[in-house]
């Protein structure tokens, strides 16, 4: 019998700024956690094994999906570095942790939302964190975790909306896939 709790959804905004988040289902409410992205590869390892630790939850249990990231032309070389280090280091401790890591487009993710399309930058940004506050109050949102926030529900939905539809969900990454 399928048990939904015994699943944790991680969402992972890998850039500078960026966060993870834990989504644990239960019988009231989700139990959630928000975390800012730590600064060391030492730390970011630590808030996921701690994660996975609190909930109880082995590694065929987490469905993890993590924002695939690139940089922009104009970005500068050390903030496009960051950026991708980031996003390797979040890799490389899934991987070490033998979790399936799902990249998911931004596209992808924030075209289940209705953002208005009149929206761009701060005022985006704005609006992507007030939808996180909305669907999960009890918790601090802010602007680093709240597309973390996102990401993991929007994990928790792809799942759900699997199983009730009877479909698979997508492979997780095996090369450079990415959820579009």
């Amino acid at each position: 019998m399928f048990n939904f709790e015994k699943k944790l959804f991680v969402g992972i905004d890998p850039g500078m700024n960026g966060g993870i988040a834990f989504i644990k289902p239960e019988m009231e409410a989700d139990y959630i956690q928000a975390i800012r992205c730590p600064k060391t590869a030492y730390e970011m390892a630590r808030i996921l094994d701690v994660g996975m630790a609190t909930n109880k939850t082995s590694p065929d249990d987490v469905v993890l999906f993590i924002e695939h990231v690139w940089s922009f032309p104009g970005d500068g070389r050390v903030s496009a570095f960051r950026f991708g280090y980031n996003y390797g280091l979040w890799k490389g401790i899934s991987a070490s942790n033998e979790l399936d890591v799902y990249n998911v487009a931004p596209r992808k993710w924030q075209g289940t939302l209705d953002i208005p399309s009149n929206l761009h930058g701060r005022e985006r940004k704005k609006w992507l964190k007030e939808y996180a506050e909305s669907l999960y109050p009890n918790i601090k949102v802010t602007f680093n975790v709240s597309d973390a926030i996102l990401i993991a529900n929007y994990a928790k939905e792809c799942y759900y909306n699997s199983i009730k539809n009877g479909e698979e969900m997508p492979e997780p990454e095996t090369a450079l896939g990415v959820i579009q």
